[in-house]
Order: structure tokens, then sequence, then C-alpha cells
């Protein structure tokens, strides 16, 4: 089973069905195990593949995947370099991140929802006030 599969096995079991925490804990257990760089080719990957199967590729976003995965990223506790840090720990420290407008103090909604967002990484406009 690939890294991507167990993460998101473990997710949907959590959750019940694949929500936003879920796709948050799945780039959280993929950086936990892989080095960022290919925790994000995988989870890109493992989501478009997901979104395919299913056939809800008009749902994927290339900018919102990147976004939340880098959020999840720098969002992780670094005081622990062995990364001791649980799931539920992380939740519950970061209990903004599971708002799906989070990602609104960077981006303008139309630009994050935008056709160019879906197909390829917009960088961030705004800044975190």
């Amino acid at each position: 089973m690939t890294p991507f599969k167990r993460a998101l096995t473990q997710a949907t079991a959590r959750y019940g069905r694949f929500s936003h925490a879920a796709h948050l804990h799945v780039a959280w257990h993929l950086l936990r195990e892989r080095p960022a760089l290919t925790a994000l080719a995988e989870f890109r990957s493992g989501l478009r593949d997901l979104a395919d199967r299913m056939g809800l590729q008009a749902k994927y976003s290339e900018t919102q995947t990147a976004a939340w995965f880098f959020v999840v990223l720098d969002h992780l506790d670094r005081t622990h370099p062995d990364c001791t840090e649980t799931w539920d720990a992380f939740e519950a420290r970061c209990p903004h991140l599971f708002n799906p407008a989070y990602l609104h103090a960077f981006y303008p909604p139309d630009v994050l929802n935008s056709p160019a967002a879906r197909t390829h990484f917009l960088p961030p406009d705004r800044q975190d006030t």
C-alpha cells in the first residue's frame, strides 16, 4: 500500500468521508513519513488520481492542494524534531486550520476558485494580517 493510500484509509476511517479535515490529515501523515517535496508530490498525485477515479476532476485544485499542504507543513510542531506530536495534538493546537475559509487570508475567494487555480499553482497574493 502506498503512503498516500495508507494515509487516506486512516483519514476516511477517522472522519467517515474525505472531508477537509481528512485532507489535512493525509498531508500531515505524509509529511511525518517523507521529505516535504516527496510528500507534496505524493499528495498531489494521490488527490488527482482519487478525483479521476471518482469522476470529480473538476473539483481538483492545484492551488488549494499545494496551499493546504504548505499550511500543514508550516504548522508542524518543529519543537519536536523526532515528530512525536500526534494528530490529535496537532488538531487541538491548530483548530483554525480546520476552517476551509482559512486560505482566504492569503487568496481572494474568486482567485482561489478560478479555473487558473484549478489547473496550476497560483502563489498567494495577500499577507495574513
